[in-house]
C-alpha cells in the first residue's frame, strides 16, 4: 500500500548519510531500562573514581611537601622546581585519575542525555499513534 521508505537518513549536524531503523515501544522500553541500570551502576562507580582523585591528590601533595624539605637549593624557587621534578610520575597518576573521572561524568551526563530523550519518544509515540 505505502512504498518502502530508505533507511538512510542525513545526520543534521554534519549532513553525513546515515543508517535508520524505527524502534517499537518494547525496544525503546527496554532500551530507557538498560540506560536506567547504568546510571545507577555509574553512581559507584564516579564514588570510587572520586575517592581515588582525591587520594591520588594527597599523595601528590604529601611527596612534594616532602621533597620541597629535603631540598637543599638556596631559594624556595629553586626547592619547589627540585620538589615538582621529583614527584612528576605522582603528578601523571593524579592527572590520570582526574581525567578518568571526568570522561565517566560525561558519559553518565550523555546516557542521562540519552534516557531523556528515549522517555520523550515514549510519551509521544501513543499521541501520534492516536492522532492518525
Amino acid at each position: 500500500m505505502f512504498p518502502r521508505q530508505s533507511s538512510e537518513i542525513a545526520a543534521l549536524d554534519s549532513g553525513e548519510i546515515i543508517d535508520y531503523e524505527p524502534v517499537s515501544l518494547p525496544q525503546l522500553e527496554h532500551e530507557i531500562l538498560t540506560l536506567s541500570r547504568r546510571l545507577d551502576a555509574s553512581i559507584d562507580v564516579i564514588k570510587h573514581l572520586w575517592e581515588e582523585r582525591y587520594r591520588t591528590e594527597r599523595e601528590l601533595i604529601h611527596a612534594r611537601a616532602l621533597a620541597v624539605m629535603k631540598s637543599t637549593r638556596p631559594t624556595v624557587m629553586e626547592k619547589r622546581a627540585e620538589a615538582d621534578l621529583a614527584t612528576l610520575e605522582l603528578r601523571r597518576v593524579h592527572d590520570d585519575a582526574k581525567a578518568t573521572l571526568h570522561a565517566a561524568e560525561e558519559l553518565q551526563r550523555a546516557l542521562r542525555a540519552r534516557l531523556s530523550g528515549m522517555q520523550t519518544l515514549t510519551r509521544s509515540i501513543p499521541a501520534a499513534i492516536g492522532a492518525q
